[in-house]
């Protein structure tokens, strides 16, 4: 299939800068183009431009959160752990972003469409994509990657500072639960396992924190909240397993036929390069 490359070349899709991050959206032109030639699988592959632009987001979310390390910090083998993580993250995002442009291909009689019309049908998918869900994404990456980094400071002190307390929220629109805690001056020790399943970062954009103190435990009758859950994708400890988004985020639970094994194999052949 031979495609008209000056009208490709000028659709509108901008190379885009917000603040914090970039992304290429060059490469969703790159990955749409192959889709159409019938020279990319979406449902066994992984594109590679998209996931390397992806994986770039979420890196610099760590470095901006957790801090950059070198080979002689002790923290960097959580630093490349982190960065791991997100390459699968970065696989599962792909995976999800260019099956729902491929069911974009066909009409209604299962024909494919002409190509300045498929370019139209998957600017909105496209953009919205790489705007309000990827800057959202990313800003929650980095408050997370900040409390990863705070989370190995604790354990670090531990034993001068064993308890953690909840900070107030600098959010205009706090969470309710969050808001008791902060209020109660909810005070734990770093073991408790209240902070397996609660913390700081478990809700979208949430920017609360904690902090390492010696003063005794408080505030533990605001803990009993049976239908207190956190939002899918935040609902782990990155300080301890190096994963800004958990299992449970819609990408993984939630992903098109063929994604566990796309991204497997596309991650194993990188292995060497993470």
């Amino acid at each position: 299939m031979v495609v008209d490359r000056t009208y490709y070349s000028a659709h509108p899709f901008v190379n885009r800068t917000e603040a914090g991050f970039s992304f290429n959206e060059a490469a969703i032109k790159d990955m749409l183009l192959l889709l159409y030639e019938k020279k990319f699988t979406p449902v066994r592959e992984i594109d590679r431009g998209v996931w390397s632009e992806t994986w770039n987001v979420f890196n610099h979310a760590v470095d901006e959160g957790f801090g950059i390390r070198n080979y002689s910090d002790p923290d960097y083998e959580f630093y490349r752990q982190i960065r791991h993580n997100n390459a699968v993250f970065s696989a599962f995002r792909t995976h999800r972003l260019q099956n729902d442009i491929a069911a974009q291909l066909l009409d209604g009689n299962g024909s494919l469409k002409p190509f300045e019309q498929i370019l139209n049908d998957v600017q909105g998918i496209a953009s919205h994509n790489v705007k309000q869900w990827l800057q959202t994404e990313y800003d929650t990456a980095v408050l997370r990657a900040h409390q990863a980094a705070d989370w190995v400071q604790f354990r670090e002190v531990s034993d001068i500072l064993p308890n953690l307390r909840w900070l107030p929220t600098t959010s205009i629109t706090p969470d309710a639960y969050h808001k008791r805690y902060w209020e109660a001056e909810l005070t734990l020790p770093q073991s408790h396992p209240f902070w397996t399943k609660h913390r700081p970062g478990d809700r979208w954009n949430c920017k609360c924190m904690l902090e390492a103190t010696d003063d005794p435990v408080h505030g533990a009758h605001v803990i009993d909240a049976a239908d207190y859950q956190p939002d899918k994708g935040l609902d782990n400890n990155p300080g301890i397993d190096g994963k800004l988004f958990s299992d449970t985020h819609p990408y993984y639970e939630h992903a098109h036929q063929g994604a566990d094994e796309a991204v497997k194999e596309f991650i194993a052949g990188l292995e060497k390069k993470l």
